[in-house]
């Protein structure tokens, strides 16, 4: 019988491909408990950093809240 391969969700694909950072900053931000054990179990369950999770929902949230243009308020 043959396998079927796994189905990655886009984020997952996106994530698989981005290893290394062409201009990394550190960032260093203050979470409340029970919001990092989320994170903790988010990326244990998906198998991946809980950097690389950050990165996911920092991406998620800005592509939601697009740049004003110079001259907008």
């Amino acid at each position: 019988m043959m396998r079927q391969p796994k189905i990655l969700r886009f984020e997952e694909k996106a994530m698989a491909r981005e290893k290394k950072l062409e201009g990394p900053v550190t960032l260093f931000a203050a979470i409340e408990t029970k919001q990092h054990e989320a994170l903790r179990q988010i990326a244990y369950r998906e198998r991946r950093s809980i950097a690389d999770a950050v990165r996911a929902a920092i991406t998620q949230f800005i592509e939601r809240h697009p740049r004003k243009q110079a001259g907008q308020r």
